[in-house]
């Protein structure tokens, strides 16, 4: 509990004082001068001044768009794996599933490509468009786990039952039918615009001035005109939009007031139709083969010594990996030290969150999960504005501009969620008798080790993994609170893409995805179908 009061609450304090006095240091600010002047004027300027309005209410427009299209694209691919006898659906699962570790600015790099050098896009890249198709590609596998997952819940049996006693089709639809589909629909919705809000790696280098987005705008406000308070007011308005989606997702999920799992077993109606399953299964294939191309793409640019104006480069080199190399030499090391140290911490903390709430050995486990809540609504550039303003002040100073303290804090408290997830599923599924039995057959590290750590251990490999492969992708955290000399490999390629160095850039992010990719198909197969439940809210 006092470690989430550190790096939860402390931080979000500090945040919102940072909004309200427009200096960093908050908490240390606060104390140190005591006489702190309170002002509003922050968010006055945000709510009332054309263009910050805008950045708002295009985040949500662009957010809102990008859950839609995703949806529906998602839709047909669910309902063909879930309900269907589609062939190769298992490797379709796998290909979509690996775009989970792929991500936004590495969709932005290939279209960037396509776009230069074939040039079939029909509307500019850097434009509402360009950001709505990239965004939209990158949301399409989490959107599909959750819709899968909804078509998965249906016990047909329930629907059959619906018409034994006359009712029409229609009411069966809305009345049966849909509130069975709804929760996985509305988990796949706010996953998709929780992610949409918070990124801002892809629109700060594809939104036009026409066509603000919040985090973006956030971040030219800090780093370009070092306006704090315009900064952390714009942000704290997204956490503001971010928690009435969280709580209202909640508060959704409360009201469900039945259940679809009973003493048997059941099996799916599947459609026969062979003319509707040749279609899907070409409409989901070609879907699915999204996140090879993406690798396919960003390679042939890795390795393109000249591509220009054709289908593949003309000429292939490894110098572009050496040049990237030459200006960031520690970046591998760095993304794998400060992601696997992120995994590590983030393990501990969720394992006491988990385990010894389970045992009943620590209470406040409904705390925990508000406190939970409210870091699944807080994106990776928030996060890192609330640790800078937290840690921006002379004794801390040093955990951001020398030591990478902060940004491992960082990736830790932003995905927390995933491993907490994860082990609370490993945890709650094992009975407390196992637990009341390894009291009988030993005490302390013995009992631990030899049978509590094997029991819990796929909950543990798995949230490891989670925040790890997410940790990898950071942006936004990461250009926050990094020191110079512990660039990671997203930094990095980001820095190079947004000079005009495509080349460059595409061989670093080259080396997270080969990094990330057997990462994520080991973590699919170990967990198989059900792997996504611990990305739940």
């Amino acid at each position: 509990m006092i470690v989430l009061f550190i790096f939860i609450v402390l931080p979000l304090f500090s945040f919102f004082l940072t909004a309200l006095i427009g200096k960093p240091g908050g908490v240390y600010v606060f104390i140190k001068y005591r006489t702190v002047t309170f002002t509003l004027r922050y968010y006055y300027n945000v709510l009332t001044q054309p263009y910050f309005r805008k950045s708002i209410f295009d985040t949500i427009i662009l957010s809102l768009s990008v859950t839609a299209l995703s949806f529906v694209l998602s839709l047909p691919i669910s309902y063909a794996l879930s309900r269907t006898s589609m062939p190769l659906k298992e490797l379709i699962r796998v290909l979509l599933g690996l775009g989970i570790s792929i991500p936004g600015f590495i969709v932005m790099y290939d279209l960037i490509v396509i776009s230069t050098n074939v040039g079939f896009l029909p509307f500019s890249l850097y434009s509402y468009y360009g950001l709505l198709t990239v965004m939209t590609i990158a949301s399409i596998p989490f959107m599909v786990m959750y819709v899968t997952l909804a078509f998965d819940n249906v016990d047909y049996r329930l629907i059959e039952a619906a018409y034994a006693n006359g009712v029409s089709r229609v009411r069966t639809f809305f009345r049966v039918i849909m509130p069975l589909l709804m929760p996985g629909f509305v988990s796949g919705w706010v996953i998709v615009f929780l992610l949409t809000t918070g990124t801002l790696s892809v629109p700060l280098l594809l939104a036009p001035p026409t066509f603000p987005i919040l985090t973006a705008y956030a971040y030219v406000q800090l780093f370009s005109f070092f306006n704090w308070g315009n900064a952390a007011a714009l942000l704290s308005i997204l956490l503001l939009i971010n928690m009435t989606v969280i709580i209202a997702y909640s508060l959704y999920q409360k009201r469900l007031g039945f259940a679809t799992i009973g003493g048997k077993g059941f099996h799916p109606r599947y459609t026969r139709n062979r003319a509707v399953i040749a279609l899907l299964f070409v409409y989901s294939f070609i879907i699915g083969l999204l996140p090879i191309m993406e690798f396919i793409i960003l390679a042939l640019a890795a390795f393109s010594r000249f591509w220009v104006h054709s289908l593949l480069p003309s000429q292939y080199t490894l110098g572009n990996f050496y040049a990237a190399f030459q200006l960031y030499p520690f970046a591998p090391y760095a993304s794998l030290i400060l992601s696997s140290s992120a995994a590590v911490l983030a393990i501990l903390i969720s394992f006491i969150s988990t385990y010894y709430t389970r045992m009943g050995l620590v209470r406040g486990k409904r705390l925990i999960d508000v406190l939970t809540l409210i870091i699944f609504s807080l994106s990776p550039v928030m996060i890192g504005i609330t640790y800078l303003s937290t840690f921006s002040n002379d004794i801390t100073a040093s955990l951001i501009n020398t030591f990478p303290i902060a940004v491992i804090l960082g990736y830790t408290f932003g995905r927390i969620g995933y491993s907490t997830r994860a082990l609370d599923i490993s945890v709650n599924s094992i009975s407390k008798s196992l637990f009341e039995a390894a009291d009988i057959m030993g005490e302390g590290l013995n009992k631990f080790r030899s049978v509590i750590l094997p029991l819990i251990m796929p909950g543990i490999i798995e949230g490891f993994l989670l925040v790890f492969i997410r940790s990898m992708i950071d942006y936004g955290t990461t250009v926050m609170l990094a020191p110079y000399n512990w660039a990671t490999l997203a930094l990095g390629s980001y820095a190079f893409v947004s000079t005009g160095e495509i080349p460059e850039g595409a061989a670093l992010a080259l080396i997270i995805l080969i990094i990330n990719l057997p990462v994520m198909t080991y973590l699919y197969y170990r967990r198989g179908r059900t792997f996504h439940e611990a990305l739940l809210v």
